[in-house]
């Protein structure tokens, strides 16, 4: 039981140049927000586009047999309950599904039910395993002459997205793994409670094995509107259930992707890695990408192990700048001694106060890039009965920047604060810090996503991504965003390997992503079809790949990849 205290502090604003902080191999310029592609890739896309193999996978997913399997799968996995550091269920249904349906052998499944990845110089994070679930795709390039492997790794193209969800908080019992998805007329208001979200009663049926039951509600769900009128208009239902969009709708997209790579026998010079990442959304702290990459938080650096190349994240809109962020949870504990004495919701409030007074470099320098801080969520234990004292109280603060050194130089003016808050607690009553009558502090949790800042150049992630999408034509944009996300992509970028990032999914329209009113409508498959092969497209051009008329499609990058710190 906790009782939320509604204490907040921030700061930010400002803004400045966006220096490079990392360098990409073969970059080329962006020149007034359009990359320059390399000539070579625009010959790989349109090689790639006139292919038979690849042309026989587009009208695969153009049938009607494949929109519904789509569909299908993307039910029968989003209601799989996945909080973030809890993925194993999801896991192994889905490492399952790999060996038992899509043609995979066990031996091109690469990660474990135990949650550790081979080859990987970091297994576990926050003391916790990393379910994360990945095939292989294997190239050609290790059987050649002279092929080139980091630690016996050869290179690889890694493409993702993440399987796990911010709500439920808390994983079910494994008596009720699954969450019902709940449909509503789009005509009716979304719902505001829990308790309303119950209320109703239609949903969508599942039989024994996990399938979804082909009914009356199933042809509601199942119908794809081309615009979000259409849809009201036309009867269209929302779907509730968490994780519809974010990201189950792009990460069973991306496994179709693995299903027809394997079923068209379609082979890459490089391999290619397919995985469903875990630990993306809140305190997940970026899990599934920290194993992939070798990140190390206490060192801040990344040993990609697997040697990764090229990475593409399926979850997002062409961003090249990544947020970092550092995020602290505190607890400030009551005195072992009980008395007349410190307080461990004073020694809080003064640590909140304390931070609020602080300026960020953005606020204090105008050639500073933009940076921030929130305490987020403040909350305390309740008294235990006939007492007044309260046991806890807990902090949670986050600071974020797009650059690394910004962001070390706001936490360097936050962190002395957890520590001042509780001294100057303690001295109001003339007790030592550390004593059994003064409060103490505890750090419950630290949280790590590392920043990045592209400056004025393309990788070549980025100008396949680009190039396959005017090929294509799906998701075609003016120019490259200068804003910045938060993404699985930060861990890549800030480690020094190229990555873009993309959406799959088709949704006519969606609403309440990391609520528990998560919703979703289905939109046209026909643009579904164009991302993923999109996404194929890139891929391969960064991996290269045997054609079908037996040319070969070079590699865009080098076979040894970048890092910022060797294995251990």
């Amino acid at each position: 039981m906790s009782t939320a205290l509604l204490l907040s502090a921030c700061g930010g604003g400002g803004s400045g140049d966006n220096a490079s902080e990392n360098t990409t191999p073969k970059s080329t310029s962006i020149v007034d927000g359009v990359p320059a592609i390399d000539p070579a890739i625009s010959a790989a896309a349109q090689k790639l586009v006139a292919d038979k193999n690849i042309q026989a996978i587009v009208a695969d997913l153009k049938t009607p047999a494949s929109e519904k399997a789509r569909f299908n799968q993307h039910m029968e996995l989003v209601r799989i309950a996945s909080p973030s550091r809890y993925e194993h269920r999801m896991a192994a249904e889905v490492h399952r599904r790999m060996v038992a349906e899509w043609g995979f052998a066990a031996s091109e499944v690469k990660t474990r039910a135990d949650g550790n990845l081979p080859g990987s110089d970091v297994q576990i994070v926050d003391g916790l395993p990393v379910y994360n679930a990945c095939v292989e795709i294997k190239g050609s390039y290790s059987s050649s002459p002279g092929a080139k492997a980091y630690n016996g790794q050869y290179p690889k193209v890694l493409i993702e997205s993440h399987i796990d969800v911010v709500n439920p908080e808390v994983l079910p019992p494994a008596s009720k793994p699954f969450l019902p998805i709940k449909l509503q007329p789009m005509t009716e208001a979304v719902v505001n409670t829990p308790e309303e979200l119950a209320a109703i009663s239609r949903e969508l049926a599942f039989d024994d094995r996990g399938r979804i039951v082909e009914d009356a509600n199933y042809a509601a769900a199942s119908r794809w509107f081309a615009t979000e009128t259409a849809a009201r208009q036309g009867g269209a239902v929302r779907m509730y259930v968490p994780g519809y969009s974010d990201a189950m709708g792009n990460t069973s997209s991306l496994f179709t992707l693995a299903q027809m790579f394997k079923k068209y026998r379609i082979k890459p010079v490089y391999d290619v890695w397919i995985c469903g990442t875990a630990g993306e959304e809140g305190k997940g702290n970026l899990a599934g990408m920290k194993q992939l990459y070798g990140f190390d938080q206490d060192k801040g650096t990344g040993s990609n192990p697997l040697n990764i190349v090229a990475n593409f994240g399926s979850e997002g809109g062409g961003a090249i700048n990544f947020t970092g962020s550092y995020r602290f949870e505190m607890k400030f504990k009551a005195p072992a001694i009980a008395g007349n004495g410190p307080s461990a919701v004073e020694a809080m409030a003064a640590t909140i106060a304390r931070i609020a007074d602080l300026k960020t470099p953005s606020e204090l320098r105008t050639d500073a890039v933009k940076t921030t801080y929130t305490v987020g969520q403040s909350s305390c234990e309740a008294p235990a009965a006939g007492s007044s004292v309260i046991p806890s109280c807990t902090l949670l603060v986050d600071m974020r920047s797009e650059r690394t050194d910004t962001l070390n130089e706001i936490r360097s003016g936050i962190e002395p604060t957890f520590k001042a808050g509780v001294a100057a607690e303690n001295a109001r009553y003339g007790k030592a810090d550390g004593a059994g009558d003064a409060v103490g502090l505890e750090q419950v949790w630290y949280g790590l996503r590392p920043a990045f800042v592209n400056g004025n150049t393309a990788n070549i992630a980025l100008q396949a991504g680009w190039q396959a999408a005017k090929s294509v034509g799906v998701d075609e944009v003016a120019k490259v965003p200068t804003g910045s996300s938060s993404l699985n992509d930060n861990v890549p970028a800030n480690t020094g390997v190229p990555t873009y990032n993309w959406s799959l999914a088709s949704n006519v329209a969606s609403g309440g992503t990391h609520a528990f009113w998560e919703w979703g409508t289905k939109g046209d498959p026909a643009r579904e079809t164009q991302r993923i092969q999109r996404a194929l497209t890139a891929v391969l051009i960064a991996s290269g790949y045997n054609l079908a008329d037996g040319g070969v499609i070079a590699p865009a990058l080098d076979p040894i990849g970048v890092r910022t710190r060797d294995v251990k």
